[in-house]
């Protein structure tokens, strides 16, 4: 399994060249679209590392435990026949 979708490569570029359109895309407009926005503004390279952030942290193929991306699968278990406690030596004399 590919770590990251084709989707989340092509944002990866994109946030390279222009970093709030990648969030954009990956978050919409919120917080997260506002914050890049303002480290843009500040810096190209903030804005750039925020965006790769954004992307790398909600990738696609990423278990969502909220909408039961995560599987469980029961253990096998063998219970024990029987369990004895003492000396191992059971010789009385």
């Amino acid at each position: 399994m590919s770590v990251y979708s084709g989707r989340d490569i092509a944002l990866f570029v994109v946030a390279f060249f222009f970093p709030p359109l990648a969030v954009l895309v990956k978050r919409g407009c919120g917080i997260d679209f506002l914050i890049n926005i303002c480290l843009w503004a500040l810096g190209a390279i903030p804005g750039i590392i925020h965006a790769f952030y954004i992307v790398h942290k909600h990738n696609d193929n990423f278990e969502d435990l909220e909408r039961g991306g995560l599987q469980y699968e029961q253990v096998p278990s063998e219970e024990p026949s029987r369990v004895t406690y003492g000396a191992a030596n059971t010789d009385h004399q």
